[in-house]
C-alpha cells in the first residue's frame, strides 16, 4: 500500500463521463478519495453520490469547493463551462483535472492556464489517448527513431452507430471542438517538436444532410502541414455502424508504426456466415485502462508536487489552435495559415 495520503476530489458535472471519472477515482485508484460531487441539475450530484457511496453532493460549486479537505477536483461539466470553472477551482487552490476542451477561445485557454500557474496549481487535461497502450508504445517507438523522420499522419475517429442524437441540440462545430480535438492532440503528441503551419478542413452533414441548413457537421477532414515538412490528415464521423473506431499511424523514412483497433480483442469467430470479430461500442469501455492511466499520473503528481506528467494547458492550447484554424478553413473554404 501507498504510505502516501490520499488525496480527495471532487467531481463537477455528474454526466455521462463525470460519472465514469467518478467511479474510476472511488473503484479503479488506490490512493484517491471521491469526496464530493456537485451538479446544478437538480438531483443529479445527489443520484451519483448514493450510487458511488460519497457523502457531500451540491448543486452549487462554491460550496463544493469549500468541503473540508478537499485537494483537487475533476471538472467534468459541458464544454462551455469549462474555463470558468477551471479558473474558479484554481483561485480556490484547487488542482485541476479538466475534461477536454479546456476552452473553446485562445483569449480563455490562456486565462485558465494563467490562473492555474498563479494559485501554484496542478492543470491536467483529459486527452485519454496518450495514455492507450498501444498509442503509448506508438509514440516511444517514435522516440526510438524506429520509423526515422515523420512524413505522413493519420488520426482517426469514428464514433459508433447508429447516430441518434438530436442534430439541433447538438452545439455548432462539436466535430472541432469536442471530437476532432483528441486527434489533434494525438497528432501534435506523435509529432513532438514539430510546429503545424498550415490546417485545411473539409466538413459536411453526410450523416444527416437534412440537418446541414442548420449548421450541423457530422463528418470532417483535416490536413495540416507541419515546419519539418511532415502532412497529417484527421479524419472524424459520427458514425461507423461497424463499431467505435479510432487509430493512429505515423509513416516516416525508417519505416511505420500503426495504433489502434476497432475490435475488442484478437477473438475471431469462424462460422457458417463467414469470419467476424467483435467491435468497440463505447469510449469508456475501448479506453477504460486510458481513462484510469490519466486520472492516476495526475494524482501522483499532487502526491509528489511535481510537474503533471499528462497533457498539460499548454497542449490543450495547441490543440484549440488547430480546432480553431480548422473552424475558420470551413468557413473560408480556404487553406489557413498559423
Amino acid at each position: 500500500m501507498s504510505s502516501k495520503k490520499p488525496v480527495n476530489i471532487g467531481l463537477i458535472g455528474a454526466g455521462r463521463i463525470g460519472s465514469f471519472h467518478g467511479e474510476s477515482v472511488q473503484r479503479r485508484l488506490v490512493d484517491a478519495n471521491l469526496v464530493a460531487i456537485a451538479d446544478p441539475a437538480p438531483g443529479a450530484a445527489a443520484r451519483l453520490a448514493g450510487m458511488l457511496e460519497v457523502d457531500a453532493s451540491y448543486t452549487d460549486v462554491a460550496e463544493m469547493l469549500a468541503h473540508p479537505n478537499l485537494d483537487a477536483v475533476i471538472i467534468a461539466t459541458p464544454a462551455r463551462f469549462h474555463t470558468n470553472v477551471l479558473v474558479q477551482a484554481a483561485e480556490a487552490g484547487k488542482h485541476v483535472f479538466c475534461e477536454k476542451p479546456m476552452a473553446l477561445t485562445l483569449e480563455d485557454a490562456d486565462r485558465g492556464i494563467a490562473a492555474a500557474k498563479a494559485a501554484g496549481v496542478a492543470l491536467q487535461v483529459g486527452f485519454n489517448r496518450r495514455w492507450d497502450q498501444a498509442f503509448a508504445e506508438g509514440r516511444a517507438a517514435i522516440d526510438a527513431g524506429k520509423v526515422g523522420t515523420p512524413q505522413l499522419l493519420r488520426s482517426v475517429i469514428r464514433d459508433p452507430g447508429p447516430f441518434g442524437a438530436d442534430p439541433a441540440k447538438v452545439p455548432l462545430w462539436t466535430i472541432f471542438y469536442e471530437t476532432l480535438i483528441h486527434d489533434f492532440d494525438t497528432l501534435l503528441w506523435l509529432n513532438a517538436g514539430a510546429k503545424p503551419v498550415e490546417v485545411y478542413a473539409a466538413a459536411d452533414a453526410l450523416v444527416r444532410p437534412d440537418a446541414r441548413k442548420d449548421g450541423f457537421l457530422d463528418t470532417a477532414v483535416v490536413t495540416i502541414r507541419f515546419d519539418n515538412g511532415s502532412i497529417a490528415v484527421a479524419e472524424a464521423n459520427f458514425c461507423a455502424m461497424y463499431g467505435y473506431d479510432i487509430r493512429g499511424e505515423v509513416f516516416g523514412s525508417a519505416g511505420m508504426v500503426t495504433m489502434g483497433d476497432v475490435r475488442r480483442s484478437s477473438m475471431t469467430l469462424f462460422g457458417k456466415d463467414g469470419v467476424s470479430n467483435d467491435t468497440w461500442r463505447r469510449d469508456t469501455d475501448h479506453f477504460v485502462h486510458g481513462y484510469t492511466a490519466q486520472l492516476a499520473s495526475f494524482v501522483r503528481s499532487i502526491q509528489s508536487g511535481t510537474p503533471v506528467q499528462g497533457p498539460t494547458g499548454q497542449d490543450a492550447r495547441g490543440a484549440l489552435a488547430l480546432a480553431l484554424a480548422a473552424i475558420e478553413s470551413v468557413k473560408s473554404k480556404a487553406p489557413v495559415r498559423l
